[in-house]
């Protein structure tokens, strides 16, 4: 997705309850474009769409034909959230969608994830977002299915990947890697983690590096990006400098104008 049109979204969706940031949807709809350039074609799939903030972005990004969207949430069965991990709501987040435009394919199943197949739900998807339950055996079971539902060249993306709060979704991403050896890790900034085979990582590593995109996406200054090995792998590591992070007017101003831009 273009720059301008994954802004447009954001802007719309902003009064959406949530934990999404205009960062990260930034960052989908660049690595949407990544598919786009490399005609990587495929459905859609998000676990942990609560009020439905990622997942107008995740919509939007679906191509018109021959694509869909899927979500699975607990919504009102908020007994089986083990770890509290969020509160969606069905009603809110239906009425959340048409912001993703008309004629959108989306099929909805309201449980739990881990009980979740892949006979129930296919394995042609090129982008799977992963922000459900945040302990360590939900998580591990949702990046099984992930990883077992992408296509060849699609991914995933894993959300709190290394938050101190959560470190049941670090541990499953760990896990999960031992388990999976073809799956890397690429990219992570704004609170996202970008998973791949490894043998189609050159497909997004150059674009991710490229700095341009960066400025395109607004996802430049203050964010800077390096790279340091994670599991063996390269990792790309979006990152603002502590230099940076001094809670002073100037750094205030700068966010003001990134955010109203």
């Amino acid at each position: 997705m273009r720059p301008d049109k994954a802004r447009e979204i954001t802007r719309k969706s902003r009064k959406i309850h949530g934990w999404f940031s205009d960062r990260a949807a930034m960052l989908f709809a660049w690595l949407d474009e990544i598919q786009q350039m490399n005609h990587i074609t495929g459905d859609i799939f998000e676990i942990g769409c609560h009020h439905g903030k990622s997942t107008t972005l995740l919509g939007a990004l679906v191509q018109p034909h021959g694509e869909k969207l899927g979500v699975c949430d607990l919504f009102g069965d908020q007994d089986a959230n083990i770890s509290g991990s969020g509160q969606g709501d069905l009603e809110k987040f239906r009425r959340n969608m048409i912001l993703a435009g008309d004629g959108l394919k989306i099929s909805i199943h309201q449980m739990n994830s881990m009980d979740l197949s892949v006979d129930e739900i296919g394995r042609d998807y090129r982008f799977f977002h992963i922000d459900g339950g945040h302990d360590c055996e939900e998580t591990l079971s949702d990046l099984r299915l992930a990883a077992d539902s992408t296509i060849k060249k699609g991914i995933i993306v894993l959300d709190d990947p290394f938050r101190s709060e959560w470190p049941g979704v670090t541990e499953a991403l760990i896990r999960f890697l031992d388990e999976y050896g073809q799956f890397s890790a690429i990219a992570v900034g704004f609170n996202k983690l970008i998973l791949v085979r490894r043998e189609y990582s050159d497909l997004y590593v150059p674009e991710i590096q490229r700095a341009e995109n960066h400025k395109a996406y607004k996802l430049d200054y203050p964010w800077h990006i390096k790279e340091l090995p994670f599991n063996g792998d390269p990792l790309q590591i979006f990152f603002i400098p502590s230099f940076l992070t001094k809670k002073n007017l100037a750094y205030f101003a700068r966010k003001y104008v990134q955010k109203r831009s």
